[in-house]
């Protein structure tokens, strides 16, 4: 017996240190958790900027930082419309707002309600037909379909050729995002407060988290057709079958969400709890699913993780008692699965196993958890994902050739900070407000943006405030150029409070915003402005920087990201962004770069581009920071006429963009053909029309479609036809 106790106390010390290593502890679950909040932030702001009242919010494995690199897990979002606020009695009634009113006497299914419209200028239901995707009943009352966000998902994917797969009340994009839209209630309805009703042990949840709890509110999410459902009473020992009829009733249903109750529960967790759910989840993918397909789901794991935490004693959750804490779990399950009944740990009435797992695979289940069980779930052993078998049941002089606990958290902060970028600088040009033809209106409906993030950042505390801190800088830069742009094309002198404007966009990243205010002051002829920032870029730029396109496949230093710091320094002190024009800022961009605005020439670069694939960056003008500021050196001096230093910028070029002394081989980075183009464009400012020609020819071989160097070519071929 003994034997055995110490057999599952070296088994889960092995386990809990395979855990570690590939990225289950506080410091990378942690790191996940900041940066998926900050994407919440970043997301939310961008709706409120564009007078959207909605909030955003990411949920499941990503946000909790249950996930590893080996799981590939999707990305719930849930996008709350926050104007049509949600009550349960008319004493909350607020003036001037359409309000939403919770109908539960129309027999929806357990976890349902019906959302019934109320007056904005009278606490009274609606009686006639204008809410949008309504339905009308025999009595007269006015209900909210489920279907009303049906018609603008289809909309936005279609607009960016996107496909989505309805999942339930969620759509899956790119297969790897599923996105719900939903509304708020602030008070949690009686169903919902059965966690603080039903007895408990008392020492978990505790009883500031239970006020948490209480404060959270509840979502309402549309509901997909409920089949036949199956309800088991313990204490009368009673089964009852619910008989659905195929009708469409089921789009009058809103299903009641505690999705912040159960992120306060999941974040309240100790790390050892989260590795078994970690596990849980591992056993789950390679076991149960070739069995029973995702019928058993993550969320019937987290339940059953968060009733064996609540009932069984605290001091069992440590990492050398992880065997147990598991085969707790999977006794907890198979007494469920025995059942036929799964109960939500937040809301009475419900059986999450109801429309999901078919009668015939409970009894599949049970017999693999008990196995498990007899065994002492030696069927991790077995289990590839992460290489977590042959992690645990290898020495410690074996485990050198994987990836330890520090490399891997360098690598999820890798992933994590592309994430928080692709949202900084990728989606700023997806805002359709980007898409007008004519400049003027563009910078008004931008500066009408700016104006609300201003307003935000004001008003704001916490994660959001930081994230609009983060994110203006970004913004002024491009309103600066859009303005400067207009007034160049009207042949209006430039205001000071464009050049105030521009002091404030400096803080967005090391080099992006300097460079952009650079091209400005190059617009306007004013050399010594443009020498004096490309000196203070110059002396930015250093081995402790990381040069990084969202656009590219571009690597971060893993050495860098070792710092630990927080984003907002990261970006400022770290990360030198490429620099992004759009076409509202053309006259801006100096030189040949206006070209990379047109770089589809042919139908065959056309069908090469893909709005789901994101090659919309290519109706852009985008550059790599170092070679920009270059080329920028080669120009000023060039018109300057300062020799000396018009060689230096353009040798220093030549070295950045070839790997070789004989400028024959390109170096691999970033917007490498963009550079080739530029360094083209100077060998032609200098007579050498060959080698400008070799470098084009040298561009076209890293990016043959979709490059502005056939542009070029035809130039210069023009040149020698008809002469300069």
């Amino acid at each position: 017996m003994m034997n055995m106790e110490n057999k599952r106390i070296v088994t889960s010390t092995a386990l809990a240190k395979a855990l570690n290593d590939i990225g289950v502890n506080n410091e990378t679950i942690q790191l996940r958790r900041t940066t998926w909040l900050y994407i919440e932030a970043f997301e939310t702001i961008n709706e409120k900027a564009q007078d959207r009242d909605v909030d955003v919010y990411t949920f499941g494995s990503q946000n909790e930082g249950t996930t590893t690199e080996g799981m590939h897990s999707d990305i719930d979002v849930l996008m709350c419309d926050k104007a049509w606020p949600v009550i349960q009695d008319f004493a909350d009634w607020q003036f001037g707002k359409l309000q939403l009113f919770v109908v539960t006497d129309m027999s929806p299914p357990p976890q349902c309600c019906c959302l019934q419209g109320v007056l904005p200028n009278y606490p009274e239901l609606l009686t006639e037909s204008t809410l949008p995707g309504h339905h009308m009943d025999a009595q007269g009352r006015v209900f909210l379909k489920n279907t009303l966000h049906e018609t603008h998902i289809k909309m936005t994917c279609d607009e960016w050729g996107i496909d989505f797969v309805k999942h339930g009340p969620s759509r899956t994009i790119h297969e790897e995002v599923d996105m719900v839209r939903a509304f708020y209630c602030a008070k949690l309805p009686d169903d919902c407060q059965y966690i603080f009703r039903r007895p408990k042990p008392g020492h978990w949840p505790g009883s500031k988290l239970l006020t948490q709890l209480k404060n959270s509110g509840v979502f309402l999410v549309p509901t997909a057709h409920v089949e036949n459902t199956t309800h088991w009473d313990p204490r009368k020992h009673l089964g009852t079958l619910a008989v659905r009829t195929f009708d469409n009733s089921h789009e009058l249903h809103w299903r009641l969400s505690t999705n912040l109750m159960e992120r306060l529960l999941v974040s309240d967790l100790t790390i050892p709890q989260m590795k078994v759910y970690v596990v849980m989840k591992m056993i789950r993918k390679e076991f149960c699913k070739p069995l029973v397909g995702d019928r058993l789901s993550t969320f019937h794991l987290k339940t059953a993780l968060l009733y064996s935490v609540e009932r069984s004693s605290t001091c069992i959750w440590g990492d050398e008692n992880l065997i147990q804490c598991l085969k707790i779990w999977l006794t907890t399950l198979r007494r469920w699965l025995k059942a036929r009944y799964c109960p939500h740990y937040t809301t009475a009435n419900v059986n999450l196993f109801a429309g999901k797992l078919r009668w015939n695979e409970f009894p599949v289940l049970i017999e693999l958890f008990t196995d498990m069980i007899r065994n002492d779930v030696s069927c991790l052993n077995n289990v590839q994902m992460d290489d977590l078998g042959n992690r645990i049941s290898s020495n410690s002089k074996e485990c050198n050739r994987w990836l330890h606990c520090a490399e891997l958290d360098t690598v999820v902060a890798e992933k994590s900070f592309k994430h928080v970028i692709y949202h900084l600088c990728v989606y700023v040009y997806l805002m359709e407000m980007f898409g007008a033809v004519e400049t003027s209106k563009v910078i008004n409906d931008h500066a009408r943006y700016v104006r609300n993030l201003e307003s935000i950042n004001n008003t704001s505390t916490g994660k959001i405030r930081s994230a609009v801190s983060i994110v203006l800088p970004f913004h002024y830069s491009i309103q600066t150029a859009m303005k400067t742009t207009l007034c160049i094309g009207q042949n209006q002198s430039i205001p000071q409070e464009i050049f105030t404007m521009c002091d404030k966009s400096l803080t967005s990243d090391v080099t992006s915003s300097r460079l952009k205010l650079a091209s400005i002051y190059f617009s306007l002829r004013r050399s010594k402005e443009v020498d004096a920032i490309l000196e203070q870029v110059d002396a930015l730029i250093s081995n402790k920087v990381m040069p990084y396109s969202p656009f590219k496949k571009s690597e971060f230093d893993l050495k860098l990201l070792e710092r630990r710091k927080e984003l907002p320094d990261i970006l400022q002190n770290v990360i030198a962004l490429c620099t992004i024009f759009n076409r509202h800022e053309m006259n801006c961009v100096p030189g040949q770069l206006v070209a990379e605005f047109y770089r589809t020439v042919t139908m065959e670069d056309a069908n090469c581009r893909h709005a789901s694939d994101g090659s919309f960056w290519m109706e852009l003008a985008v550059v790599d920071s170092r070679t920009y500021m270059y080329y920028l050196q080669y120009l000023t001096f060039r018109l300057t006429g300062t020799i000396s230093g018009k060689h230096i910028a353009f040798k220093n070029l030549q070295d950045h963009v070839f790997s070789d002394g004989e400028m024959c081989v390109p170096k691999t980075f970033g917007h490498i053909e963009t550079s080739l183009n530029l360094l083209g464009h100077c060998w032609e400012l200098e007579g050498e029309l060959s080698q400008a020609w070799r470098c084009y020819m040298l561009s076209l071989s890293v990016q043959p479609q979709n490059n502005a160097a056939y542009w070029h070519m035809f130039r210069i071929i023009g040149w020698l036809i008809y002469g300069p």
